[in-house]
This record gives structure tokens, C-alpha cells and sequence, in this order.
């Protein structure tokens, strides 16, 4: 902002709220009028909360002038929409509309804050599970897996190698703790390929060669790579249960709020039967 406007501004705000009338083409009325557009007014007192008491002059001359040009912005938008728009456009009736959709979704709102239980017990899952997992078909392989990355100095190695190859993992998990320089052993979580691919050596694990309980070892460099596949789910096959737990939640969840919303309106017009709240009238 240049410093003429940064003055013009401070001048501005030093009229507008140092004055008692406000200003000069309006000084008569109680609430002077500060902008115009067609037949719309802003008022002084519209702008009497925008700054703040210790505000410095300048920076409340930019806060006001910014809140007027914005102002002036929307109401010329509004006065060009309202001469081009149709004119057979019922706008009382969308605004009627569009409030009654509010108040509705609110009060929904507030019957599921409220009223849904949100208790979802583990037989409920997996019995959702058995009787819907083929809508859940996976679009790509995933997998649970090892992998680390040891120094080839360590004396370890062979011994992570043997570890590896029992079914009993602790000591594996114990070794790659102790010596690799970066791990992933997080057991229960699922990786796909691309995310395997960020963490090795690119083409050590082919994509098409992967099965479970298989291990890949490669050397790269100044470190020794190891991954071990526990296990894994092909594309279009039906996940297992622990990868869609989150997902079987959401739409069990989901099913309940549209139950729980369907069966209040219901009850509604049932009582309103019951206590006569409405009346239906056939045409003549």
C-alpha cells in the first residue's frame, strides 16, 4: 500500500469514528450511511465492532476500508444478479426452502449427537462381515510384511536370515530392533506394493512373484535388505476382516443413523394421527 493511501486511509478512520456525525453529506442522521450501491445502505453502525481498541490508525483504516470495498463487491454482484436472473423465480420460496433444509438437517444433526448409539460390539462386525465382505473386494494386492535395512558390517546377518525363517518371530524382532538402521515391523499393518517399493531397493521384490511366508534378501551399497511377507491378499479377493474393520464401522454406523431418523418420523406421524396435528383434504 502506498504511503498517500496509507494516509487518505488513517484520515478516513480518524473522521469516521472521531467525528460525532459521521460524516459531512450525512451529518443529520443517527446512523450515517458510509457506502451505497442502487438502493442498498451501509451504516456507520455496521462498522463500529471491525476494530479492535489498540488497533494502530493505519491498520484500522485498512480494516475498514477493507470491509467497505468488500461490501460494495457483494451488493453490486447482488444488483447485477437481481437484473439478469429470471424474473418468473420464485425467491421467497427457495429461501423458504433452503431454511426449512437447515433447520431439518440441524435438528437430524442433534437426534444422532444424541440419540444414535455409537457402540459397536465385535460379534456386530463380524457378523456384518461374514454376511457382506464380497462388497469389498480388494482393487489391489495388499500385505503384511517385515522389512530391514542392516548394516553389511554387523555380524547379525546370517543370524537375521535364520531368525527369519522360523515361525516364531521374536527373536528376528528382536535382532532388526538391535542392528537395522531403519525397520518396519509393525505386524498388523498393511502395506501395498508401492509402499514396499519407497522402502527397498528398486526390483528386489517383484510384484508378481509375491507370497506369504516368502523372504527376499538383496545387498545394496553399504546395507543389507531384508523383507519377509507374513502375509498376503491378491486383488479381487475378499480382504480379511482386521483391513475393513474401520470401513464395516462407518456403514454400520451409517445404516443406523438413517434407522434411527426413519423410525423418529414415523413415530412423528403416527402421533400426529394419534393427536390429530394435521389433516388431508380430497379434492373435490
Amino acid at each position: 500500500m502506498g504511503y498517500c493511501k496509507i494516509l487518505s486511509l488513517v484520515a478516513f478512520v480518524l473522521l469516521f469514528f472521531g467525528c460525532k456525525d459521521g460524516f459531512y453529506f450525512n451529518k443529520d442522521a443517527k446512523d450515517p450511511v458510509v457506502a451505497r450501491v442502487g438502493e442498498r445502505n451501509l451504516f456507520k453502525s455496521q462498522l463500529e465492532n471491525l476494530v479492535h481498541s489498540g488497533t494502530s490508525p493505519a491498520d484500522s483504516a485498512a480494516i475498514v476500508d477493507g470491509y467497505i470495498q468488500n461490501w460494495i463487491r457483494e451488493h453490486l454482484m447482488i444488483s447485477e444478479a437481481e437484473k439478469n436472473v429470471a424474473a418468473d423465480i420464485n425467491l421467497n420460496k427457495l429461501v423458504d426452502d433452503y431454511r426449512s433444509s437447515l433447520l431439518v438437517y440441524n435438528y437430524e444433526k442433534m437426534l444422532i449427537e444424541t440419540k444414535l448409539d455409537t457402540i459397536v460390539t465385535l460379534d456386530e462386525k463380524k457378523s456384518f462381515y461374514e454376511r457382506n465382505n464380497n462388497q469389498y473386494v480388494l482393487s489391489h494386492p495388499i500385505f503384511k510384511c517385515i522389512v530391514a535395512k542392516i548394516p553389511t558390517k554387523s555380524a547379525d546377518i546370517g543370524n537375521i536370515k535364520k531368525a527369519l525363517d522360523k515361525s516364531d518371530l521374536t527373536e528376528a524382532l528382536y535382532l532388526i530392533k538391535e542392528r537395522a538402521v531403519y525397520h518396519h515391523i509393525d505386524t498388523a499393518a498393511y502395506l501395498t506394493i508401492e509402499d514396499l517399493s519407497s522402502l527397498i531397493p528398486t526390483n528386489m521384490v517383484e510384484p508378481n512373484k509375491i507370497v506369504s511366508g516368502k523372504i527376499y534378501q538383496q545387498k545394496s551399497k553399504d546395507y543389507e535388505y531384508f523383507v519377509k511377507i507374513l502375509k498376503y491378499y491378491d486383488e479381487n479377493k475378499i480382504p480379511p476382516f482386521d483391513y475393513i474393520e474401520i470401513k464395516i464401522v462407518k456403514t454400520i454406523l451409517s445404516e443406523r443413523k438413517i434407522q434411527l431418523l426413519k423410525k423418529y418420523r414415523q413415530d412423528l406421524y403416527d402421533n400426529g394421527i394419534t393427536n390429530k396435528n394435521f389433516e388431508i383434504f380430497k379434492p373435490e
